[in-house]
């Protein structure tokens, strides 16, 4: 397995964590304000981080464009959609929905960078899909009468990460990591913490060891860490490769809840999670894209 392989799948992991501490955190603050400081802090850490080390800072008026569109859509919206998503469809509908993001994140690829999916890529697509299904069927029959708008948050949850993605493939290597990350977290919590004002959540916190311990790693290990990361994957791979790890968030979530939570995996649960780890080794395995606009040398021996 490769440093590139690793790396994706500790971002992953590091993503799932922030399922059980945002469960931790509900006796103090609500979902929504837990999501703007989460966005807030791990943006002012990265900008930090940055002046510290006097990284160069953006100057041209179309990367601050895609950094705004990206805080927007990643931080903004994924966030919003997935936050009022949870409260009206089961979680399984909700993984589910959630990860249609690789399919759409692909055909935006395919259209707008010109990334051609190989046969064994669409194949690793389908079948972590699969296991996405397979994994949340027993949930997916309990679903209450706001279906409906349950679906219409988390799509639009689903279409904002995705683009999100497209555009952090246009940045990339362009505009210091440091720097994007830190702004487009920044700027996308602030109408998180509009949405809170509206919703007479600002002065709920029950500020604490507790809450601010929780905050601290949700930010930094859960926020900040994993988007430098992905962000540093965009140059390495195509889109379509990167996304399918994303498969592999639920995974480590029911693995988290099995650990920490006295969860249990049921027989069907396990065949789905083979199929995600099926669809992993065959995006691992495919030669690089021929015939795309974008080169990458090393796609091959680094993902």
């Amino acid at each position: 397995m490769n440093k590139n392989t690793i790396i994706a799948i500790l971002v992953m992991l590091l993503w799932a964590s922030c399922y059980p501490l945002i469960v931790l955190s509900a006796p103090y603050a609500s979902p929504m304000l837990t999501a703007f400081f989460r966005a807030i802090f791990a943006g002012i850490f990265l900008i930090i981080i940055a002046l510290v080390f006097a990284r160069p800072f953006p100057k041209l008026l179309t990367d601050w464009l895609y950094i705004i569109g990206i805080g927007l859509t990643a931080t903004t919206i994924g966030f919003w959609g997935m936050f009022y998503a949870g409260t009206l469809v089961s979680p399984g509908l909700a993984t589910v929905l959630t990860n249609t993001q690789p399919i759409i994140a692909g055909v935006l690829g395919w259209y707008f960078l010109k990334e051609r999916i190989n046969f064994r890529s669409l194949i690793a697509i389908l079948l972590g899909f699969t296991g996405i299904v397979i994994i949340s069927l027993d949930s997916l029959a309990n679903d209450n009468e706001q279906l409906l708008s349950g679906i219409f948050y988390i799509s639009v949850a689903a279409f904002g990460i995705a683009i999100s993605n497209l555009l952090l493939k246009k940045l990339a290597n362009q505009v210091d990591i440091l720097y994007a990350m830190g702004f487009q977290l920044f700027i996308g919590g602030i109408p998180l913490g509009v949405i809170s004002v509206n919703q007479n959540d600002i002065l709920v916190p029950q500020w604490g060891y507790t809450y601010i311990w929780i905050l601290s790693v949700l930010a930094i290990l859960g926020t900040a860490l994993p988007f430098i990361l992905w962000f540093w994957l965009m140059d390495k791979a195509p889109l379509y490769k990167l996304n399918v790890f994303s498969f592999l968030t639920p995974v480590f979530g029911l693995s988290i809840g099995m650990m920490y939570f006295s969860e249990s995996l049921s027989a069907i649960q396990w065949i789905g999670v083979l199929a995600i780890a099926l669809s992993i080794y065959f995006v691992t395995k495919t030669e690089p894209i021929k015939g795309s606009t974008i080169e990458y040398d090393d796609i091959h021996s680094d993902l």
